[in-house]
């Protein structure tokens, strides 16, 4: 039981180091009407405060697999939203590298899959 709670602790210190590295941070939420639908997002410069929108329309697009150079754990951060219509809904996802936010928009329907 006290390997397990120090296991967890030690964890969960892990975790927070990791986010406080990050120098980028992203947020997507959809914003959708019954006749438009569509996604917005914001970089956040963790360490200036910085905050930009981020123009979708303009972002690299991935055509396969989206795997780069091992690094370390919280180098990537990915968020996803949904917008939807009356008639039509898509699924939306973007990466970010939280080192030196680069952005890519993921292309869903060449990403690979688990079971």
């Amino acid at each position: 039981m006290r390997a397990s709670l120090l296991t967890l602790v030690l964890l969960s210190g892990c975790t927070q180091s990791v986010l406080a590295d990050r120098a980028f941070t992203l947020s997507c939420h959809s914003a959708s009407t019954a006749t438009t639908r569509g996604m917005h997002c914001i970089r956040t410069d963790t360490r200036t405060g910085e905050v930009h929108r981020v123009d979708l329309s303009k972002l690299t697009t991935s055509n396969g697999p989206t795997a780069a150079a091992a690094g370390p754990a919280g180098r990537y951060q990915t968020a996803c939203a949904t917008a939807a219509s009356a008639d039509q809904a898509d699924f939306y996802c973007i990466r970010l590298n939280t080192e030196t936010g680069e952005l890519l928009a993921i292309n869903l329907q060449k990403l690979g899959s688990v079971p």
